[in-house]
């Protein structure tokens, strides 16, 4: 018997970083459409990462007849359908609870080098990227959280982003050194934050340590942080049902809760800690993939209609949502027998692969350059106290 299956897009995630696609200082999406034209036929996500269905979703596209591809610009899923009228209707539908998720590896040794993200991600965390705004805030079409807004009297890092109202932002901050002042303050002096490029009049939604999560394998190991306290676990799914797991207590100076998930389905949980005097609650990612760098989380139904897959009716909606890396900034550092210890940026520069920025610095004589001045590569950078530093020989 021979199938004639017709196929549409169930939905695409459209996955840009801007250090390959950025002009020198000029944005990507502000380029002329040639540009960037130009610019995405020379542009591979595979060039510095792979996205790979998981075994449980790539059970789920068998059982719908789905197919899918990463391409050179993301990932895209194709599912059959019928006509319903002028709609185009999944042949078989996907339950509103399906979730489509995908493994991150990163494969370019230098991605943490120019990625404006911590340059090490701590110990037991990885990035989460979902279309379900009632995870954390989140804009459409994008999968990554929304930055928080400014908070006093905290220290804000290289590459830490900020918006201006985390519900409805305008404004995208991104810190250029270690600092704890307010970016939207005018009192803040100039190279403390520098304010990311509007487009369309709205500011762009990029990765950042919002999107981390902690990860655990088969067992959940959590440590109690005063001692003395045994708190009682509740693990509870994505939909909010309890899960039971066997558990067990390592006593010691601090307890260790420790559970065993090797029974649940691997995905998106909380975990609740509470006894007398004690209460922890947070988010967690079970998965046995420990070389994942991030997972993709996409819902077929959201507390958000924006973000779902499907229209009211069950047809076809075909979202393109998107994810995007901001290329990191750093003050570059000429080093060589005309120049001195004053020989470096007034401010971060982008890394970027493609384009030129014309740089001028101090000499050795605290006298301007006059010379075209090599860009900044994304081979060697030093993280140095409050700043993080491309060294540049010549």
């Amino acid at each position: 018997m021979v199938l004639d299956l017709n196929y549409e897009t169930l939905f695409e995630v459209d996955i840009r970083h801007h250090y390959h696609l950025d002009d020198g200082i000029t944005l990507f999406d502000t380029l002329s459409a040639d540009a960037r034209l130009a610019m995405l036929e020379r542009y591979d996500i595979g060039s510095f990462m792979s996205v790979t269905p998981t075994k449980a979703t790539r059970a789920k596209f068998a059982g719908l007849h789905m197919v899918y591809k990463q391409t050179e610009t993301g990932i895209i899923t194709g599912i059959p359908y019928t006509l319903n009228g002028t709609k185009e209707q999944p042949q078989i539908v996907p339950p509103d609870n399906t979730v489509f998720s995908f493994s991150m590896a990163i494969n370019d040794g230098l991605f943490a080098n120019y990625s404006s993200l911590p340059l090490k991600a701590p110990d037991g965390m990885v990035y989460f990227f979902t279309n379900d705004p009632s995870y954390s805030p989140r804009v459409a079409p994008f999968l990554t959280a929304t930055p928080n807004v400014y908070k006093a009297a905290t220290d804000y890092y290289p590459g830490d982003m900020l918006v201006d109202n985390q519900a409805a932002p305008t404004k995208l901050f991104i810190a250029q050194k270690k600092n704890n002042l307010d970016p939207a303050a005018g009192a803040t002096p100039a190279g403390n934050w520098v304010a990311d490029p509007l487009v369309g009049g709205k500011p762009l939604a990029y990765a950042s340590n919002n999107d981390l999560i902690r990860q655990f394998g088969r067992i959940f190991t959590y440590q109690v942080t005063v001692a003395n306290k045994t708190p009682v676990l509740t693990i509870k799914d994505r939909f909010g049902n309890v899960v039971n797991v066997p558990g067990s207590v390592e006593t010691g100076p601090l307890n260790i809760i420790k559970a065993d998930m090797g029974g649940l389905p691997e995905g998106l949980y909380t975990a609740h800690l509470a006894t007398a005097g004690y209460t922890d609650d947070f988010p967690f990612y079970y998965s046995m993939d420990a070389s994942a760098w991030a997972f993709i989380d996409i819902c077929v139904k959201t507390s958000g209609a924006t973000y779902n897959l499907l229209q009211a009716d069950t047809t076809l909606k075909s979202p393109v949502f998107s994810l995007r890396f901001k290329n990191r900034a750093t003050y570059w550092r000429y080093i060589g027998k005309a120049f001195g210890a004053a020989s470096v940026t007034d401010n971060a520069l982008p890394l970027t692969r493609q384009g030129f920025i014309t740089v001028k610095v101090k000499d050795k004589n605290n006298h301007p350059t006059t010379i075209d001045l090599p860009n900044a590569t994304a081979s060697l950078i030093k993280p140095e106290t409050n700043q993080i530093f491309s060294d540049i020989f010549f």
